[in-house]
């Protein structure tokens, strides 16, 4: 199968599957050994069958849910998707890792990254990360507003671009060197992340983020699981540690390690990062602080 013909595949995914709720589309793009991956969730949904569950799950709580997909690239047999869904909560009670969410006629609109894996012109795999924790305040039980839609910048060398992430992960985020990013990020960076109302932005206000961070989590460190590259386009998707030691979104210091998982798009120019989209469970590293029950 071609790129573009696993593109479209995970556009039906999207368009026909979970927007028109086509079930006969469903079976036909699943492969038998379909597997969809959520921090929100802590099983997998396996199978047509635990893919027909993920999908009814759904419609039934948001009848006229819509997922509009905003960036779609692939490498080989994998697709980075950032998509945007909007929806009502007018049917059944939502399940979610804090309880049930009954329906009380909320709207919503979140932003969300998935990976497919896509075989022989099948669906394999997707792990999906969502901002379940503005979805849950948007239903009606916690803080923290969505973002926009980005600018998209020129394409450049994939090569330079895939420098620049790596520095950005091991020196920045990993080492905290606040030097390098004066060299990596554009003057008008903007970092764009659920928990904050309003983007970081340029490089003074990145300093400040990534002090904040370290001041939280002073042995943070994050591993890069997987990447995609296309043109001006990175797409990674990763696993975080770290140790609790500071204050961090209003939660004073507990002294848990924490293990995070999340997804970051990259839009880069001329060698050097000009925004970041960020996806991460959230709602998980909140129950990790003791800042939210478990149950309702």
């Amino acid at each position: 199968m071609s790129i573009e013909a696993n593109k479209a595949v995970a556009r039906r995914y999207f368009n026909e599957v979970f927007n028109e709720a086509n079930i006969t589309t469903l079976e036909e793009i699943s492969a038998p050994d379909f597997q969809f991956t959520i921090p929100t969730h802590p099983q997998p949904f396996r199978g047509v069958e635990g893919y027909k569950e993920l999908v009814n799950m759904i419609v039934s709580a948001f009848p006229d849910i819509h997922f509009a997909v905003e960036d779609m690239f692939a490498e080989g047999d994998m697709i980075l998707t950032r998509w945007t869904a909007r929806g009502t909560h007018t049917g059944k009670s939502f399940p979610t890792v804090i309880g049930d969410i009954p329906a009380i006629g909320n709207s919503f609109l979140i932003g969300g990254m998935s990976w497919h894996r896509i075989v022989n012109g099948k669906i394999a795999e997707v792990i999906a990360n969502e901002d379940s924790l503005g979805l849950i305040h948007q239903l009606g039980r916690a803080i923290l507003p969505t973002q926009a839609v980005p600018t998209i910048p020129k394409p450049i060398s994939p090569e330079v671009n895939k420098r620049t992430i790596s520095r950005y992960f091991n020196e920045v985020m990993n080492q905290g060197k606040l030097d390098v990013i004066d060299e990596i990020l554009a003057p008008n960076f903007a970092f764009r992340i659920p928990t904050l109302p309003d983007p970081v932005r340029e490089r003074d206000g990145m300093k400040k983020f990534v002090t904040g961070l370290h001041t939280a989590f002073p042995d943070i460190q994050f591993t890069v699981e997987r990447q995609i590259v296309e043109g001006n386009k990175v797409g990674c998707r990763y696993s975080m540690t770290g140790t609790h030691k500071g204050e961090f979104l209003g939660v004073p210091p507990t002294g848990n390690p924490v293990k995070d998982t999340g997804n970051d798009l990259f839009h880069l120019a001329g060698g050097q990062i000009v925004e970041i989209w960020v996806i991460e469970d959230t709602l998980g590293l909140m129950q990790q602080l003791n800042a939210i029950a478990a149950t309702v």
